[in-house]
């Protein structure tokens, strides 16, 4: 699953030049443990298909729900993200995410490769706002001792195709990056 997660924007120079560009900073969550609902950096193709950096509000809001994850086998199947994973892909920035194990200890997952790490997301609009949430899948074998599920990550040089119109979902979701590393922090 993927329900809180840690980002410091300022340590990627990348990362923070795409902030520094960004139009509408209000409330976006620049350092520190990032909740649902909180305002987040991300990386989207606009109506256009251009790419660019956004603010967007974490989770869809269905009836009184915050919907912050995606059922990456449900995706072409339910209503509320066909649109998205057909026309509006994103991909959210991170430093590492949260998971509680099943004593209910809280682990902090990382790339061992990577200060960063790109969560795929969709988005949609509600009352004119963008509004995005995570894709997440059956965990690796390295990850389910942790959680039956995880985010479906990819490495930065697959952001530019997961957000072009020639992307092929499927196999970007099934090249994503499993080699994760956890460990307990509480």
């Amino acid at each position: 699953m993927c329900g809180r997660w840690y980002v410091d924007l300022m340590s990627d120079a990348e990362l923070a030049s795409y902030y520094e560009s960004l139009k509408n900073k209000d409330g976006i969550k620049t350092n520190g443990e990032v909740y649902p609902s909180d305002n987040v950096m991300v990386i989207a193709n606009s109506k256009a298909m251009n790419i660019n950096v956004f603010n967007m509000k974490w989770g869809y809001l269905v009836g009184k729900n915050l919907v912050f994850n995606a059922r990456c086998e449900t995706l072409f199947d339910k209503k509320i993200f066909v649109d998205g994973i057909k026309k509006r892909r994103c991909v959210i920035p991170a430093n590492m995410y949260f998971e509680w194990d099943k004593d209910k200890v809280k682990n902090e997952v990382k790339d061992l490769d990577s200060n960063t790490i790109y969560f795929l997301g969709i988005y949609r609009f509600e009352n004119l706002k963008p509004v995005c949430t995570i894709i997440t899948k059956e965990a690796s074998d390295t990850m389910n001792p942790l959680h039956p599920r995880m985010p479906v990550i990819i490495k930065k040089d697959m952001i530019e195709y997961w957000l072009s119109e020639e992307c092929d979902v499927n196999s970007v979701i099934n090249s994503s990056l499993e080699s994760l590393s956890f460990k307990q922090i509480e």
